[in-house]
């Protein structure tokens, strides 16, 4: 794909303002949890609430619906952390729904038009004007904002490089009809043929699973690593070592509230 003349002479908005006035779509296939399914994730359900529906994440839900969490910060953070939502149609549909108050100018376009065609996109190119190059990386940030692109190791001599995300992926082959011809994007009009990514939250219990461990590892990692580095080399600042241990202190208790039952 390639920026054709009439998006190059697209006018080129600084800025990507949402609508205020847009509802969030609503997932149509999805129920909302039910009163015992609340009533089995225990007293703390609001740790397990979905952030782009009403009622409880059923993933979450099914998977803690025999433990009673503990109302606590550090609890709700590890929920945060393991619940799939990059996986879950509830939360890509919930991002297109955004996407409604979304005006694409034309470097916003041939920002996203790049990062299709490669695995990683330079924002910027050798002997780029300073405003361009300074426009470009303006129009990355806000498709960063918008779910579509996301910020990768930077590139060759330090150039900010990005990708599409599975939103954005879904975009351009939603989209691509108006991307690339400069007109203005309808949202309310993807192309029939094409799906939206992600599942049934409901069957992506092993998904949160799977992100359960990957978290209980990291963190055992890190505990290792510190209680390494403080068996080898002396710490010399005493209170360095106090706020590291600390805060894996504050992790491992988090993780504990939400795997052990309380009593």
């Amino acid at each position: 794909m390639c920026l054709s003349g009439s998006a190059m002479q697209h006018p080129a908005p600084q800025s990507m303002p949402l609508a205020p006035d847009v509802p969030a779509e609503t997932h149509r296939c999805v129920p909302p949890a039910t009163a015992d399914a609340a009533g089995r994730a225990g007293p703390c359900s609001g740790a397990l609430k979905c952030p782009h529906m009403a009622g409880l994440c059923p993933a979450l839900a099914t998977l803690f619906a025999s433990k009673k969490i503990a109302d606590s910060s550090a609890a709700n953070e590890w929920t945060k952390r393991i619940a799939p939502c990059g996986s879950c149609r509830v939360a890509f549909e919930s991002g297109r729904a955004v996407l409604r108050g979304v005006r694409l100018g034309q470097r916003e376009r041939e920002v996203l038009i790049g990062a299709s065609q490669s695995e990683s996109f330079a924002v910027t190119a050798p002997g780029m004007t300073r405003s361009l190059s300074a426009a470009r990386r303006r129009a990355a940030q806000q498709l960063i904002g918008a779910g579509l692109v996301a910020s990768v190791a930077e590139g060759a001599r330090g150039r900010a490089t990005v990708e599409l995300t599975a939103l954005g992926h879904y975009v351009m082959a939603a989209y691509g009809r108006f991307i690339l011809t400069g007109k203005p994007v309808r949202w309310d009009r993807p192309a029939s043929k094409v799906a939206l990514p992600g599942r049934d939250p409901h069957g992506l219990v092993d998904e949160a699973v799977g992100l359960t461990q990957t978290a209980m590892r990291e963190t055992l990692d890190e505990l290792k690593r510190v209680l390494i580095a403080a068996v080898g080399r002396p710490v010399k600042d005493p209170m360095q070592l106090d706020r590291v241990t600390r805060h894996l202190e504050r992790k491992a208790t988090g993780l504990r509230e939400l795997l052990e039952p309380v009593v």
